[in-house]
Order: C-alpha cells, then structure tokens, then sequence
C-alpha cells in the first residue's frame, strides 16, 4: 500500500522539520508507484530523508520520510545574492513551496539580513537594461507572495501563510 504522490508532496510543503509521514508499507519497496519516484527527487533536493524499520507485526517494511530543515538554495561563497535568491526561487517552484518571506530567504540562501534578501530580489525584478527575471505579485500580508520567472513562466504557488 503506497499514499500519493501528491499527498507525499503536500505533506512536505506543510510538516516542520522531524515530522515524519509513513508514505508506503510492505515486503518491497514500491518502485513501480509514483509516490517512490517522488519521495526519491526529495531526497535529492535536500528536503527528506528515508528510512524502512520492519513493521510492528513482522509483514514487512513501513517507508517513511523524515521531514528535514529546507536547504540553503546556493552553498557557494562567491555567487552573487541575486544568484542565491534566484536559485531558492527555483527550488520552491521545483517543490511546490511558496514563496519565503525576507527573513527566510535571507536564512536560506546564506545571507546575513532580511534587508539583503529583499534588495536582491529588487534587482532581479529591476526593469534597467532589460535584465528583469522575475515578476512578484504581493497578495497581501495573509499570504506569501507569488514570484513568476519570466524566462519559463514557472509561477511558485499561492498559499495563505
């Protein structure tokens, strides 16, 4: 028996971290469901862990996912703020998460304030030398903001905070 694929990615976007969810049960891992192919990419993206104890009656396996803390967007020292902001804005879009809020950003991406976090994103939605790569929607201060890339379309999701 296997949930999901999208209550597996629901249950990320909305479980704190160390949050775990039982995504399948039984002798062998579902390979063949959706839900496997999901939980693996979030493994990749930083966002899970997996583990498979042996279930309380001894049939079998429990497949569960260990919600994790959402991973700095960019690692590297030497990328700008504007590449870090932007490669976080991909990542939420890649997951299904909406968009953080200054502070979260600024925590994400490795920057020291939320002030810093708020100017990059001002300069990627800039319209100076037509370089602009984002457009940003506020909706308000009940929910998060919704940032489109221009380049792609790939709009992350509207969500009440």
């Amino acid at each position: 028996m296997a949930a999901s694929e999208a209550a597996l990615r629901a249950w990320v976007f909305a479980a704190k971290p160390g949050a775990r969810m039982t995504f399948a049960t039984g002798r062998e891992p579902p390979r063949d469901q959706p839900v496997w192919s999901a939980a693996r990419a979030l493994v990749d993206m930083g966002l899970i862990s997996t583990f498979s104890p042996r279930r309380p009656d001894g049939l079998g396996f429990d497949y569960v996912a260990h919600r994790l803390p959402s991973p700095i967007a960019v690692h590297a020292d030497h990328a700008s703020r504007e590449a870090r902001v932007f490669a976080e804005i991909e990542r939420c879009i890649a997951v299904g998460e909406p968009m953080p809020t200054d502070k979260q950003l600024a925590r994400r991406c490795g920057l020291r304030h939320a002030d810093e976090a708020s100017y990059a994103l001002r300069k990627l939605k800039a319209r100076t030398a037509g370089d602009r790569r984002i457009s940003v929607i506020n909706w308000g201060p009940l929910e998060h903001r919704q940032v489109t890339i221009l380049s792609t379309g790939l709009t992350t999701i509207r969500r009440p905070f």
